[in-house]
């Protein structure tokens, strides 16, 4: 087990970019899981041909340890192009169809308006519900090729109970985790205020609410923005020199949004062994642009794709909260950047909430405990370092109380048994599974100060 590194003051996250020459991107990306069957390798061979993705036979999808995932089916070489995929053959948020763009456009508007990054879950939204209603797909090829990923995406409802801003009180508040419950509450009236823009938009434009009553449609809008939620792409535009040219571009590519996640920054089994960010673009034009995917490492036959979704994915509550799914993460594993936090459980104590990894302490809790230590009359020397024997132990046994309190949670209700419920209830207990893995290590990276 990697031992504690340091007492750790207030952790500070940076955006995290994935750099392909001098460009990168940033993943927002899908549930892999799907109830579709299992495609074969014609199927994303086919795609690839469609959307003019390259190579055109190299990859398939298969059942793998993360639900379904995409595979090579040759190997590649370290540094090789394993997935290329023009900009043009996917959907963009500066490109929304005629209907949603015509009832929002306003000549007072500046450009950088038009183009809030805020707003951008809202057009893509509105491109995926177009394709439903057969808008323009630019080419035969392109329509063809969303059709057929189409019928491999994830199955709605599912998808829809792998999101916990559509979860009960219940479930959300059985995950034992703060964090998650005001960012649900947040994500909540967001997502409120952009289901109303879009049917709003939509409604103008059928002119005739016959086609889909109020709920019907209010759905499709909820189902449009899940998908968006958890299968687009970050795409900053800059020029060789790092320098940005306008605002950032959201994509959903197909394809690319069926890989899977694993961590870049720990060692282990459940690693990423791929890369992607944006080639070809110039200034002014990121038209004629790919979405590359490269190898990190050699990749032998069969073996299976996986890339750093980056911060979106990390914590575990976060990444289930953005993606539907608790990543499978190893906390005895080594951090490859040294300071880097991986995951995190919460920790309270004497009405205080803390956030451990499993490396490091945060430097508050050494002072909460202590000033407990010193209330309880167990101080130590007052010229003692502050991360004494006691307050070491006051910290373990808090630790280690939270951590049995993870396993002693009820999962299921007694009243409610539907698939949907039953996989919300499954990522609820995988996320508390998730924090007791964390308070546990860092419990026995304690101890190894004590002994």
């Amino acid at each position: 087990m990697a031992p504690l590194r340091s007492i750790a003051g207030k952790f500070v996250h940076a955006a995290f970019t994935v750099q392909s020459g001098h460009h990168h991107a940033t993943l927002h990306k899908a549930l892999p899981a799907s109830t579709s069957e299992t495609a074969s390798i014609h199927s994303l061979s086919e795609m690839c041909r469609l959307f003019r993705a390259t190579p055109e036979n190299n990859l398939y999808l298969a059942a793998s340890q993360f639900g379904r995932g995409v595979f090579v089916n040759e190997s590649v070489p370290r540094g090789d192009v394993i997935l290329s995929i023009p900009i043009s053959s996917c959907f963009r948020d500066d490109e929304p169809p005629d209907w949603f763009a015509r009832f929002t456009e306003d000549d007072d508007v500046t450009d950088y308006e038009r183009y809030d990054p805020s707003a951008w879950a809202i057009r893509l939204a509105a491109s995926l519900i177009d394709m439903a209603l057969d808008g323009d797909a630019k080419t035969e090829d392109v329509k063809r090729g969303r059709e057929l990923w189409k019928s491999l995406l994830p199955d709605k409802d599912m998808l829809r109970a792998s999101l916990p801003v559509h979860w009960s009180e219940e479930l959300l508040l059985g995950t034992k985790c703060t964090a998650l419950e005001v960012a649900v509450d947040n994500a909540f009236f967001s997502r409120g205020n952009a289901v109303m823009a879009i049917s709003d938009k939509l409604g103008q434009f059928l002119n005739d609410r016959e086609r889909f009553d109020e709920e019907e449609l209010k759905q499709k809008c909820h189902d449009a923005l899940d998908m968006v939620q958890t299968r687009a792409c970050r795409v900053e535009r800059t020029c060789e020199d790092g320098i940005q040219w306008g605002p950032p571009l959201r994509v959903l590519a197909p394809i690319f949004d069926f890989i899977n996640h694993a961590s870049a920054k720990t060692t282990g089994k459940f690693t990423a062994n791929a890369e992607f960010g944006i080639e070809g673009e110039t200034m002014g034009d990121i038209n004629d642009a790919k979405l590359v995917v490269r190898a990190l490492k050699d990749l032998t036959g069969g073996e299976e794709v996986l890339i750093d979704y980056g911060d979106s994915a990390r914590p575990a509550w976060k990444c289930l909260n953005s993606y539907g799914f608790v990543p499978i993460n190893d906390p005895k594993s080594d951090i490859v950047e040294d300071g880097f936090v991986e995951n995190v459980a919460e920790l309270w104590m004497n009405g205080l909430r803390f956030e451990v990894d499993p490396h490091s302490i945060p430097f508050d809790l050494v002072e909460v405990a202590g000033a407990q230590t010193m209330l309880e009359g167990t101080e130590n020397d007052s010229n003692e370092e502050p991360l004494s024997p006691l307050v070491v132990k006051a910290i373990a046994k808090r630790s280690s109380e939270a951590a049995l309190h993870m396993l002693l949670v009820s999962d299921l209700s007694d009243t409610e048994d539907t698939p949907e419920y039953r996989h919300s209830a499954t990522l609820s207990a995988l996320l508390r599974k998730s924090q007791y893995q964390v308070l546990d290590a860092f419990t026995e990276n304690l101890k190894s100060i004590m002994f």
